[in-house]
């Protein structure tokens, strides 16, 4: 048996644990009543950052293309692509999948981009089905893309849906996470074959082979744009024999899974007629954030160490334009970097950010006291 030498396959002293990751929660009837405010809101807060950054960013491949956007409602890096190009309004189509609850911010998100569309005259379909690889989601997609006249797309998948959790046979690893009742550490736990497979099909190879199904039903693919983050890089946090083991958190359980997919077809890509990007992103704040273990408390540390050195925050806003402006550029040189990173003003301070977490505590004395990190 491999003996455990990493600090995150251990429960810290004196912190709390507990077993599992953190729950879907409902909204309240207030939070509903609020939704439809809210997320124009979100459209115009977005739309306001994106307008003054325009400067700094080429965006005029945009102009007479059809766009498909998957997962891109609500206050997440999809709903800001979508803002975005809603807000340049030069393409020659724009058409969004989501699947949300009609009770939520992401559908009353897809219902004012609707609202805005018909406002400005652009085509845009909001189609609330989801992805589907066969029978009627698609063939509803196929003739909401024929109605706009895209014959050929430029697809973007930003679609959130994985489960934190361990492989089979894999020791535990310790997340730490604070809630309003302070420090604790997420035990993860094992995860059934079941939500092992949609782990790694949704977000990874229904993903990759949704191009292929476009493709294979008549409609051609410009490029076909995926989301990554740095944690899916890092195989030797997931090496139960390495003192690194565990230290991505989920990243090293099963969240890397999907990211898998991601990259081998890129890898299989670059060079031949198809255009594939997985760009990688920092953390960013958005809807899935919260339900990864600790995923809300390395944004806040890490927006710390941000701060401590002087580094300005990069938002989802502007990653939106720098994700349009990657795509842009791999349109036009078919040398274009395959893997763009728009991380690279905070992923240096990964090391750093390994050593804070792993001894944050809940002694007040202590320079690592978790509300000084926070």
């Amino acid at each position: 048996m491999t003996e455990l030498t990493s600090r995150f396959a251990k429960p810290a002293p004196n912190v709390p644990v507990r077993e599992g990751a953190p729950p879907l929660s409902r909204p309240t009837k207030e939070e509903i009543a609020a939704f439809p405010a809210e997320a124009q809101q979100l459209l115009d807060e977005t739309w306001a950052e994106q307008d003054s950054l325009l400067e700094k960013y080429n965006l005029d491949w945009l102009e007479g293309q059809h766009v498909l956007l998957a997962g891109a409602t609500g206050p997440g890096l999809g709903g800001a692509l979508a803002t975005a190009i809603l807000g340049l309004g030069n393409v020659a189509s724009l058409t969004v999948l989501g699947r949300d609850l009609k009770k939520s911010l992401n559908f009353e998100t897809g219902k004012a981009m609707e609202a805005q569309a018909e406002k400005s005259g652009l085509k845009f379909q909001w189609l609330n089905d989801g992805m589907a690889m066969e029978g009627k989601p698609l063939e509803k997609l196929l003739e909401a893309l024929k109605e706009n006249g895209a014959e050929r797309v430029v697809y973007f998948n930003t679609v959130a849906a994985a489960l934190s959790g361990l492989l089979p046979d894999m020791p535990p690893v310790f997340v730490k996470d604070v809630d309003e009742t302070g420090l604790f550490q997420w035990q993860l736990t094992p995860l059934d074959e079941k939500a092992i497979e949609i782990t790694k099909f949704v977000m990874g190879e229904m993903a990759v082979q949704f191009g292929d199904v476009l493709e294979n039903s008549g409609v051609g693919v410009e490029a076909s744009v995926f989301a990554d983050w740095r944690g899916s890089l890092d195989k030797i946090g997931r090496d139960p024999s390495r003192p690194e083991y565990g230290r991505q958190g989920a990243y090293s359980t099963s969240l890397y899974l999907p990211k898998e997919y991601l990259q081998a077809y890129t890898r299989e890509h670059y060079g031949s007629d198809k255009v594939v990007l997985d760009i990688f992103y920092p953390i960013m704040r958005t809807r899935a954030l919260p339900l990864i273990p600790g995923g809300m408390t390395m944004a806040n540390v890490t927006d710390t160490l941000m701060e401590k050195e002087g580094i300005r925050p990069v938002r989802v806003p502007e990653l939106a334009l720098g994700a349009l402006e990657q795509v842009g550029q791999a349109l036009t040189d078919s040398t274009y970097n395959p893997f763009p990173r728009l991380d690279s003003h905070d992923a240096h301070l990964d090391e750093w950010f390994y050593e804070v977490v792993a001894r944050l505590n809940t002694d007040e004395d202590s320079d690592f006291y978790y509300e000084r990190w926070m």
